[in-house]
């Protein structure tokens, strides 16, 4: 009967720290989205002086760490479309797309990218 005990209070122990871990988590991955438990969350975002928007200086500091390549991503922009401006923030890299000539039409829009993965996270297009 004593080990019995022993087992009910070890087990609810590993059960506390288990719910303990599991809100631990939960609270970073809230305050930064791409936390993982096991692995670097340092990521840099990867160099976009090519895209800054004319008259406008980009503010860049040496990465600490080198930021790994993912290599090309197509926006699909047609010929009439041009990325009008960059900004990041975080992990998250916000293109503003606008017409190249005449204003209107359907380029207005901002694609969302998430620099660690490589990868085109949503396009927000205002209403028409």
């Amino acid at each position: 009967m004593r080990w019995l005990k022993s087992l009910v209070i070890v087990l609810a122990a590993l059960i506390a720290l288990a719910l303990g871990l599991l809100g631990y988590g939960f609270l970073k991955k809230s305050a930064d989205p791409g936390w993982r438990l096991f692995g670097s969350t340092t990521m840099t975002p990867p160099a976009v002086s090519d895209l800054a928007p004319a008259g406008k200086p980009i503010q860049s500091t040496p990465p600490a760490t080198p930021a790994r390549t993912w290599g090309e991503i197509n926006l699909g922009l047609g010929a009439e479309c041009k990325v009008d401006g960059v900004q990041t923030e975080g992990d998250r890299l916000y293109l503003t797309i606008g017409p190249a000539g005449m204003p209107g039409g359907t380029c207005h829009r901002v694609v969302v990218i998430d620099t660690t993965r490589g990868r085109v996270l949503g396009t927000v297009r205002p209403s028409q």
